[in-house]
């Protein structure tokens, strides 16, 4: 094997990456992204579930691009299928989920070409983890960026507990953190509105596709989110510990949920994230009243602080006339290629979600 970038000679060979070839790509990433070298089981894993389990997948030819130098693999970039409901219509789309290639052989060219040989495997076909460093591969190979410069992505100082129980122990910083929470209390009290309830839901039934038949109409580009899609995604082969809440009004109807997860960073300091919430879009009492809640049962969790990945026109607007704090944005970060051009409409508004594709996802 050559000792430098420069002495390879360029003999690649491009070809669909196959089922076959999945325990190479899993080496490649795990060789490739230090925080799995120590667990290659959760990149094989999310292979099994995403893609060898996933019921939308045989509608691709593979699962995927790679590149192979003298019969070895050297670089993939693995697309799993989901159903999807743009401007008016059922479809399926493929999502990009990395575009992952072995050091010896960066700085070639060759994540650009799999990018742009991934792009002809469907119709239409998108990326939810383009960062800095690819978003010119993006641009030439003709995806259209979603949301711009910002990810309009937001946080929101959810609890104080946390930090006093870390500056004064349990005891005394339960108390006094229970006293600094007063003033969150008071500022989400404006969301809240009555008989509404918050239930954690283990199982999607028939009331999920009932939501999801009413809201999607107005919808002009969403994943799908009926009951089987939420089942597998969430409950029968996730890939992350997501929970989701569901909140119904004083008849039981399901009026929104919502799809989040749990990041401990210490003993006392955590943080929620905010994956996903889903209701009808001309029914923002039941989203604020879903947010009320959901900020309380975080708040009486301990939970510090909460990240809101989920982004659209309205949410945004909703997010910052909360006040609600910005992150700031290192590069556009989700990217969709169409063979026909999308309405302006339909492209500005995109409903973005962290349950539309997966960046090799959280371990369990």
């Amino acid at each position: 094997m050559p000792d430098t970038a420069n002495d390879i000679p360029a003999n690649f060979v491009y070809r669909p990456l196959q089922p076959a070839d999945i325990p190479e790509a899993v080496q490649i990433a795990v060789e490739n992204f230090e925080e799995f070298r120590q667990h290659p089981e959760y990149i094989a894993q999310w292979f099994e579930r995403r893609i060898t389990h996933n019921p939308w997948q045989d509608s691709l030819a593979c699962i995927g691009a790679g590149v192979w130098m003298n019969q070895r693999l050297v670089g993939f970039r693995a697309m799993f299928v989901q159903p999807w409901w743009l401007n008016g219509e059922s479809m399926l789309i493929a999502f990009g989920s990395n575009t992952c290639v072995d050091q010896l052989f960066r700085g070639q060219g060759l994540a650009t070409q799999l990018i742009e040989r991934s792009r002809i495997l469907a119709p239409i076909n998108g990326s939810v983890t383009a960062g800095v460093i690819t978003q010119k591969a993006f641009r030439k190979c003709g995806f259209v960026e979603i949301g711009g410069d910002s990810n309009d992505f937001f946080r929101l100082r959810v609890g104080y507990r946390g930090s006093w129980e870390k500056r004064a122990g349990k005891t005394l910083g339960h108390w006094l953190g229970s006293l600094s929470d007063l003033s969150l209390r008071l500022r989400n009290w404006k969301l809240r509105s009555g008989g509404f309830q918050l239930q954690e839901v283990l199982r999607c039934e028939a009331e999920f596709d009932d939501l999801w038949a009413r809201a999607k109409p107005a919808y002009l580009s969403c994943l799908e989110r009926s009951s089987r899609y939420l089942n597998w995604r969430l409950f029968d082969f996730p890939t992350c510990a997501l929970r989701l809440f569901a909140l119904r009004d004083a008849s039981g109807q399901l009026r929104a949920y919502a799809i989040w997860h749990r990041q401990d960073f210490s003993d006392s300091i955590s943080m929620a994230v905010l994956r996903d919430v889903f209701y009808s879009l001309d029914d923002e009492t039941a989203l604020q009243a879903l947010l009320y809640h959901l900020l309380d049962y975080w708040r009486n969790d301990g939970i510090s602080w909460g990240n809101l990945e989920v982004a659209s026109p309205s949410l945004t607007a909703l997010f910052r006339k909360l006040g609600y704090e910005p992150l700031a944005s290192h590069g556009n970060r989700y990217q969709i290629y169409s063979e026909q051009p999308l309405p302006d409409t339909v492209l500005q508004n995109w409903y973005r979600s962290g349950i539309d594709g997966d960046y090799f996802d959280h371990p369990l």
